[in-house]
């Protein structure tokens, strides 16, 4: 076998002494053997960071990493344990060698009962802080393996320390003041009578290269920052690694967050930038620790092909946490793995003492108990926030979950510095790792794992205050959809679709639940002005379509005389959201149902906008006629199309967020792209995109321009159209219109092939076809003249390149990815498009 050395390492002259020629002979077995460093840390049971510092050169591997790296290449570990003895002797003599035998006596942790999993990044982090740093404190919720890892760190670097490692318990002390006596007995020094336990364990250890583990210091915090900051000031030579939920908050600490285990991918990933092909969902530390300890428990459970997926999903809803996978993995015993996964739901039940390791602290042997202990651990403002927060799916802004648990009254009424308070309970939250945070677009966005939202739901469910908490967040989260409606059609119609696609699974979670008891129903009628451009942006169209069917038939009708705006307003919504899901006849029934309605609605003259009650009969009017018209445009009806819009026009008010007047403009420009009128089609077009371009309008700016790329390839003008539809898709990037660029992707095609790249085209053709199943929206949204394009292009593209060598490009695209598709394509008709050349046939 030919060796893969994986990562170039850094060369050695065997001339620089002992080391580097015992190294060199290592690096040269493992060429031999033709093994990376990640496979012999399967079978070696050390990482690849320890297997490749042994050969690195820089200081002598401990024995037990030697024969572990041997082995793993195939070797005779007798013959270089003696080379090893020779290395040692002369690089170290024979004081150093008795220092290093000790240590090896009290490293913590010398045996593992169980594989150790994963968390390579961890490892090599955490052996480059105590590198160079003196305080290192693992700080992780509950559960995540900090402990382990701990240990498995003190195990990698145990060679640095000659005078020992040493590890404090302190998971059962019961307040600060025992902790220095902890201390002192993990080093097994003596304190008389009347000595002060410090200063004795200062003189004891002064001048010895130590490293002392304190394991479990979150609940005796104070004492734990007071005692490592007296140790390290007495003791230079002292290195400590410290476990906790939250930091110890000392000068010199240095925190490294220990997250869950990596999850298995949830199959493709998004059909715009990621690769094609369904992910091998046993590859992540988190199935396989599953795995592991599944078989291991149940002697006669396999992963095997059909119930990979169950196994998967299983560790997805245990969210990777390895406490909570090695209890789900010994009830095995008594339920299969679909009746496992089916009972999570009520998993603090099901994952209780009886799937525990009896030899583990009581604390770590049921999922309720861990969380308790960190529930006890909050104040009362954080566990209100904790409660509160847990009703947020798919994360939340640090500026929302402020407002969400800023008022302690059951009416919402603000308290002296409620937004102090709030945010003082998140900050507690993410101190003791309830919550995790990441930088977003230049805000903080707060997460909770789905384990501990189900904690804090059970514990939300016993305080009493469950629906006016289930009322805060729907009011709060409906709201910002209601805002983002208003401003469609506006210069913060981008800055909306981006916030809105962040809480997709908020508003998913509130639309498909049953409202609370008292909320009015205009709180989810008003909100629907946001969903129509929100989930055409973010390709999810079927399931907007979705979410307006279950509202209307919760709402079937107006509730008063002045809620008829607002409903018909929905009604729209779900008018369009249905059409573009391909449902045509609902689209009609959605579109009858709201100008029948519009009878009973006083006329408000002069009211142009929204107002409190909706918009304005006008306006709605003309937005139905203009909806008509879409639905005749795309079904090719281009006379009944061109009426409506005019009928709309006639009007003479439109809605803003509905982006009446600029749509039934270029409504009447496509009709006439499709006659053929290419006077009209152009100037109604330009006219349209002038409109967009001065209200600030992104999205429909981005469609204006595909829509005159079409235009301009119908003209046989394929360079004018490229250039529109680059500049198209940098506007979709603003908004990261997903849609749309599956839209400009299937005109791209058919324009590069007019340039002759007919290889191009057939890669974003396989790129773009990943896109329109997923979106619940049909291909080009049933555009017959769109349609006849791409038939052209795919007939083209055969022809020119033979079945063989297209069904290769077109694989290309799948694997590549819409977006890097798309770009590719642009470079590669860069030079023709500059220029004006025109070498392959015309796009008709």
């Amino acid at each position: 076998m030919a060796g893969r050395p994986g990562r170039r390492e850094q060369p050695l002259d065997p001339r620089e002494g002992p080391l580097a020629r015992f190294a060199l002979g290592l690096r040269a077995l493992r060429h031999r053997a033709g093994l990376t460093y990640t496979e012999m840390a399967e079978t070696a049971r050390y990482s690849a960071s320890t297997l490749s510092q042994a050969a690195a050169g820089q200081r002598l591997p401990t024995r037990e990493v030697l024969r572990a790296y041997v082995r793993a290449c195939g070797g005779d570990p007798h013959g270089w344990e003696e080379r090893w003895e020779s290395v040692r002797r002369e690089v170290y003599g024979a004081e150093k060698q008795e220092k290093v035998s000790r240590a090896a006596q009290r490293r913590p942790d010398q045996a593992e009962a169980t594989s150790f999993v994963g968390r390579e990044p961890e490892l090599a982090v955490g052996s480059g802080l105590l590198e160079r740093c003196r305080l290192v404190t693992l700080v992780g919720t509950g559960g995540v393996g900090k402990t382990r890892l701990a240990r498995r760190i003190v195990r990698e670097v145990a060679e640095r320390f000659e005078d020992g490692t040493y590890c404090a318990e302190l998971a059962d002390l019961g307040s600060g003041d025992a902790i220095v006596e902890a201390v002192t007995s993990a080093f097994g020094v003596q304190v008389a009578a009347g000595q002060d336990p410090m200063h004795t364990l200062a003189g004891a250890l002064r001048g010895r290269r130590v490293l002392l583990l304190l394991d479990n210091c979150e609940h005796v915090l104070d004492g734990c920052a007071h005692a490592v900051r007296d140790l390290l000031t007495l003791l230079p030579d002292l290195r400590v690694l410290a476990t906790s939920r939250q930091p110890l908050d000392v000068g010199a600490e240095h925190v490294l967050r220990v997250r869950p285990l990596d999850l298995p991918a949830v199959g493709r990933g998004h059909p715009l930038h990621s690769p094609a092909g369904d992910e091998d969902p046993m590859a992540s530390p988190a199935v396989t620790l599953f795995a592991d300890r599944a078989e291991a428990a149940s002697p006669g459970f396999r992963v095997t092909e059909a119930n990979r997926h169950t196994v998967a999903r299983v560790c997805r809803r245990l969210d990777g946490l390895p406490l909570a996978l090695e209890i789900a993995a010994r009830r095995l015993r008594t339920v299969t793995i679909e009746e496992l996964l089916e009972r999570l739901d009520h998993r603090f039940r099901l994952l209780g003492p009886g799937g525990r390791d009896r030899t583990v602290h009581p604390r770590h042997q049921a999922l309720r108990a861990l969380f308790d202990w960190s529930y006890e651990l909050c104040t009362q403002a954080e566990r209100r926030a904790w409660q509160q927060l847990s009703l947020c799916s798919g994360g939340a802004l640090l500026a929302d979950a402020e407002q969400l648990c800023g008022s302690a009254g059951e009416h919402d009424v603000p308290v002296s510095d409620a937004a102090d308070d709030a945010f003082e309970a998140v900050a507690g939250l993410v101190d003791k790792s309830l919550l995790t945070s990441e930088e977003t677009g230049g805000q903080t966005r707060l997460h909770m794992l789905e384990t501990v939202r189900a904690y804090g739901q059970e514990r939300l469910a016993e305080s009493g205050r469950a629906q006016h908490a289930l009322r805060r967040h729907r009011a709060w989260y409906l709201g910002l959809a209601a805002q983002a409606g208003n401003a469609y059609g506006s210069r913060e119609e981008a800055g909306w679709l981006r916030r809105l696609r962040a809480e997709h699974p908020n508003l998913r979670q509130i639309v498909t639940a049953p409202p609370p008891v008292g909320e009015p129903a205009e709180t989810v009628l008003r909100a629907s002005l946001g969903f129509w451009l929100h989930c055409l942006t973010s390709a999810n169209v079927g399931e907007g379509a979705r979410w307006m069917r279950k509202t209307l038939e919760r709402y079937p009708r107006p509730l008063s005389p002045e809620a008829v705006g607002i409903w018909c307003q929905a009604v729209w919504v779900a008018g369009f959201l249905l059409l573009l899901h391909g449902d045509h006849g609902r689209t009609g029934d959605m579109i009858s149902r709201g100008e029948r309605a519009l009878a009973g609605m006083p006329a408000a003259s002069g009211d142009t906008g929204p107002s409190a009650h909706g918009a304005s009969r006008a306006e709605i009017s003309a937005a139905f006629l203009q909806l008509r018209g879409l639905a005749a445009l795309i079904s090719g009806d281009t006379e009944a199309s061109a009426a409506y819009a005019r009928s709309s026009l006639a009007i003479g008010q439109w809605s803003d967020s509905l982006l009446t007047h600029a749509q039934c403009i270029a409504q009447l420009g496509f009709t006439a792209v499709i006659q053929g009128d290419r006077a009209r089609s152009t100037a109604l077009l330009e006219q349209a995109l002038a409109m967009s371009e001065a209200r600030g309008d992104t999205w429909h700016r981005c469609y204006l321009l595909w829509a005159l790329a079409v235009d301009h390839g119908e003209a046989e003008r394929p360079e004018v159209a490229l250039r529109l539809l680059h500049r198209a898709l940098q506007h979709t990037g603003e908004i990261d219109e997903h849609l749309g660029e599956a839209v400009l992707g299937e005109t791209l095609a058919w324009v590069s092939s007019s340039y002759g790249d007919v290889r191009s085209a057939a890669v974003v053709l396989g790129a773009v076809d990943r896109v329109w199943h997923p979106s619940g929206t049909p291909r080009l949204f049933g555009f017959a003249l769109l349609t006849s394009h791409r038939e052209r292009c795919i007939r083209n593209a055969r022809t020119s390149l033979g079945d063989i060598e297209y069904a290769r490009a077109y694989q290309e695209g799948q694997t590549l990815g819409l977006r890097h598709a798309l770009e590719r394509a642009f470079r590669n008709n860069g030079p023709a498009a500059a220029t004006g050349a025109r070498p392959g046939p015309s796009p008709g």
